[in-house]
């Protein structure tokens, strides 16, 4: 009876963590956290912006740049294109964007946009200052 209930509760601490793992750690992937009445939707329903309730960091992947995460500050707009593709946002942090032959630096509370070719290929980063 007492190695039963061991195995019992070993199987429940696993599946206990499993599920706690599973609950708090896949919203996060994906999630954005808008202000109360700020979000509009694109036509397909995607997020088209909303001011953003935390600090929120997007990673963008691309063939030609690699992987890039820009920290957007909260209480600022975010803004994605109709295919749920990240834009623009308000930096939390500065960021250096390496270009061909330089490095740019992007100030925190700049505006960091990214825009992408029709093919998808070509992706552009640029931050203003305001």
């Amino acid at each position: 009876m007492k190695y039963f209930n061991r195995k019992l509760t070993k199987v429940a601490y696993f599946l206990s963590f499993s599920a706690i793992n599973l609950v708090f750690s896949q919203p996060a992937i994906s999630a954005v956290s808008c202000e109360a009445g700020t979000i509009s939707r694109h036509s397909n329903g995607s997020l088209a912006y909303c001011v953003l309730a935390r600090d929120t960091k997007v990673t963008v992947s691309n063939p030609q740049l690699g992987t890039s995460i820009f920290p957007c500050k909260a209480k600022n707009y975010i803004k994605f294109a109709e295919n749920s593709q990240f834009q623009r946002c308000t930096l939390s942090q500065e960021i250096k964007i390496i270009k061909t032959n330089s490095i740019q630096t992007c100030a925190e509370d700049s505006i960091v946009s990214i825009s992408t070719s029709s093919d998808g290929k070509n992706l552009s980063i640029a931050c203003e200052r305001y």
